[in-house]
């Protein structure tokens, strides 16, 4: 049951969350679809106006994604997620289902819905297939579900390049649409027949020493708290970035590069997105591991990385050498940045009950700062010719003054100052011997490893 459910929720993420992070390689089939084609002249296909109107869809697209897993969470922890399962298959269905109308239709506002409910779908298919490593009977191997899951879920562009290779020479754009509407269905109703019901999850965290109780007033304590907020600024200034340079790469890379390195750069690109993960998520497990106590570090590293990938990104782009060596450390740091978030949160002092919360906090204000790529891309077009320098300049401005963040972890680090607002109404852990600590520990490594959970 457990193999069942890991693998129909690993295929899910594979062939349905392509649609965003697979946008560059997307586009181009939509264009030959005709999606906006009546912002063209009559006859005319990828003019400016046609290319604007796709971004800001892929843009509210990214936005929907990012907001999306607060709700999700919420719904998966209420509803639980056998009875989640059942929404995803319709949210899956009617996705690609409106995108095979809007091809018939030709309709801009029908290619936007598909393209917003397949970018929200994903964010409870990601987090249903975390939920699925509880149904391990063996504790010791849960992080290899963890690691497949965010592979699967990088690696799902591949099937937006396989578009352009399959359509219209294969099959039509509205067959394939089809396909995938029916094939992402059929894992959500595996995944509502195999899941855990939500007594059954209760019963493995109970199991497990996880607890549920929690205090008044104690989760607003550690959303406003300066460790929180930083890295929440950390996190949008970072991803916005990234999701700019992932909707407007093809365009950049034709307004600096010669058409020969154009198209060898948008190819790469494709190619490298999603065969990437397979090189990288090694790479971002043996990282973390190493830093796994010092997260100043890990942050650090990344704020390396970030203006790195900027400044090359900014200042290179008549260069393909530049390019190629911006591309590699996009390809790292886009898997290392959610997974160091995403660990972040689940070490002291934050409440394993609060996680899902946290998490989608976190995501939703991501959702906030993507809201911005948008607009940077009509200034670079309104006002400056359709370059992009400007528009990165800001960004890499912006990126530079996350160094706070990394900086306070040290701070924290070295002087010990508390992780969390600590009162009587908002102790969350205490030593597991008693004593003073603002902290509870969790069971031992040692101990979780000898415990073989059943989800019966």
């Amino acid at each position: 049951r457990a193999s069942l459910t890991i693998a129909a929720n690993l295929l899910l993420l594979l062939i349905g969350s392509g649609t965003m992070y697979g946008y560059n390689a997307l586009r181009p089939v939509l264009i030959d679809d005709g999606a906006y084609s009546e912002k063209c002249p009559i006859g005319g296909s990828g003019c400016a106006e046609q290319r604007l109107s796709l971004n800001f869809a892929e843009t509210m697209s990214f936005v929907v994604s990012d907001i999306s897993y607060l709700p999700c969470g919420l719904l998966m922890d209420y509803l639980g997620t056998r009875n989640l399962s059942w929404v995803l298959a319709g949210l899956y269905f009617s996705g690609f289902g409106l995108m095979n109308a809007a091809s018939r239709s030709k309709t801009g506002w029908v290619y936007m819905t598909s393209l917003l409910i397949l970018g929200g779908a994903p964010s409870s298919a990601y987090l249903m297939g975390l939920a699925s490593a509880k149904m391990l009977w063996d504790v010791r191997y849960t992080h290899w579900v963890s690691a497949g899951v965010s592979l699967c879920y990088e690696v799902s562009p591949m099937f937006m390049y396989l578009l352009q290779l399959v359509v219209p020479g294969i099959m039509s754009f509205q067959s394939v649409m089809s396909l995938f509407a029916f094939a992402t269905a059929g894992f959500c109703i595996v995944m509502g027949l195999t899941h855990l019901t939500y007594d059954e999850a209760r019963r493995i965290d109970k199991s497990q020493g996880r607890r549920e109780e929690e205090k008044d007033g104690e989760l607003w304590g550690h959303l406003f708290h300066v460790r929180y907020l930083l890295q929440s600024y950390f996190m949008i200034v970072v991803n916005t970035k990234n999701q700019f340079y992932v909707a407007t790469f093809a365009d950049q890379i034709d307004y600096f590069s010669n058409p020969e390195e154009s198209k060898l750069s948008n190819y790469l690109f494709d190619v490298g997105f999603f065969l990437s993960p397979i090189f990288a998520t090694p790479f971002v497990i043996m990282f973390l591991t190493h830093y796994q106590n010092r997260y100043d570090l890990v942050f650090a590293w990344l704020w390396v990385m970030t203006m790195c990938h900027a400044v090359l990104n900014t200042f290179g782009k008549e260069s393909l050498t530049c390019q190629m060596i911006a591309m590699v450390i996009f390809w790292i740091l886009k898997p290392l940045k959610w997974a160091s978030a995403a660990e972040f949160l689940h070490k002291a002092p934050y409440k394993l009950a609060m996680y899902g919360r946290l998490f989608g906090v976190v995501s939703i204000a991501c959702g906030g700062g993507a809201a911005f790529i948008y607009p940077l891309t009509k200034l670079s077009y309104d006002y400056f010719g359709g370059s992009f320098f400007e528009a990165n300049l800001i960004l890499t401005i912006f990126e530079f003054t996350v160094v706070a963040f990394p900086l306070y972890l040290h701070y924290e680090h070295r002087y010990d100052i508390p992780k969390s607002p600590q009162s009587a109404e908002q102790q969350t852990w205490d030593t597991e011997g008693g004593g003073s600590s603002a902290y509870r520990a969790l069971p031992s490594d040692a101990a979780l490893k000898n415990r073989a959970i059943s989800p019966s």
